[in-house]
């Protein structure tokens, strides 16, 4: 396979033109940025997956009202059953993906406070936050309900690290249907083998120079690098299991030919960030501002376009440098100095 020598296009290194998307997660905040980009530069598809109907599509309605190119789909991550449907539903679609974006999360039991205990029966309580108690006295509505926040915990590390697993086992076929679609051999090709490629169908719209393979991209956070967390330590170890689980998928499916990469944000707007603003003080940013809408979209800008196609089981740092910079030292006095803010 000869390789392309013409000149670089930049509208097509950065672009999601004609391909198949679908965002977890995708009906507010950085899943809403991200699919906006995308749908901008021309996305054939972007379907918006999460657990709100109306959430969703308000978000899709912004972006297509007709919603022909953005398609609202409730989906509870937490569900295989859910992640299946949603699956059956983009295959009867399309037939395919080219892009799954595993964005979707929650934030976790909140154990900052951990940092100002006096004694140690306070800092107890303060880290078993989140936990079940597994003693007698577990009826009625109110303390189900109480319950249900004690697991918050466990919930965590689901939502944000064991998806990323469940929701990319579930796309696989599609993913591999895209790369067949491209021209690609499907299926498993023996170690260290060359991927045999043919010349994409007539009317795929897929032109011989673009060597894109199918992707996950999976939305962690720089909570996943540092031991000081403002989300807490369930989702700081949540957000770091989610980094390590893109690396690792990103090894395991090279055979299958469908990359893997992780978006590490810093703070950006989103819930979490305007329900705490006190806890991500812009102070800590070298830049002295949040992130904007445009520059997470960026990033996977160029993953999911040509530029993006050699790349492979790389995180990408979104942060301003915050994870190893402070401006002010007051946020991180009590903790080892390589730590960051978060």
């Amino acid at each position: 396979m000869s390789l392309p020598t013409q000149t670089p296009d930049p509208t097509t290194l950065f672009s999601a033109r004609g391909l198949v998307v679908a965002i977890t997660g995708g009906g507010t905040g950085i899943g809403l940025s991200i699919a906006t980009a995308l749908h901008r530069t021309s996305a054939r598809a972007i379907y918006l997956l999460g657990r709100r109907e109306s959430v969703l599509t308000a978000a899709a309605t912004s972006l297509d009202p007709t919603l022909t190119t953005a398609i609202p789909l409730v989906c509870d991550i937490n569900s295989l059953a859910s992640i299946r449907s949603a699956v059956a539903r983009v295959e009867r679609d399309h037939g395919y993906l080219d892009v799954l974006v595993n964005n979707a999360g929650r934030e976790g039991p909140h154990t900052k406070a951990a940092f100002e205990a006096q004694t140690v029966e306070e800092l107890q309580k303060i880290l078993l936050n989140g936990f079940v108690d597994d003693g007698p006295s577990r009826a009625g509505e109110e303390e189900k309900e109480e319950e249900e926040e004690e697991e918050a915990f466990k919930e965590t590390l689901f939502t944000n690290a064991a998806t990323v697993v469940s929701v990319s086992a579930s796309f696989l076929h599609l993913l591999d249907a895209g790369n067949r679609r491209r021209g690609w051999q499907g299926g498993r090709v023996a170690d260290n083998a060359v991927r045999p490629r043919t010349l994409p169908a007539e009317g795929s719209g897929v032109d011989e120079g673009d060597l894109r393979t199918s992707q996950i991209i999976s939305v962690a956070s720089i909570a996943a690098f540092n031991r000081y967390s403002v989300g807490g330590l369930a989702y700081g170890a949540s957000k770091a299991a989610a980094t390590h689980l893109g690396k690792m998928l990103a090894t395991l499916l090279v055979p299958w030919g469908v990359r893997c990469n992780v978006v590490a944000p810093g703070v950006y707007p989103s819930a979490m960030t305007a329900a705490y603003p006190q806890s991500f003080p812009v102070s800590q940013i070298p830049a002295g501002r949040q992130g904007t809408p445009d520059e997470i979209a960026a990033a996977v800008l160029y993953l999911v376009g040509k530029g993006g196609a050699y790349v492979n089981g790389a995180v990408q740092l979104t942060d301003e440098g915050e994870t190893r910079n402070s401006k002010d030292g007051s946020a991180v006095s009590r903790v080892p100095s390589d730590c960051g803010p978060f």
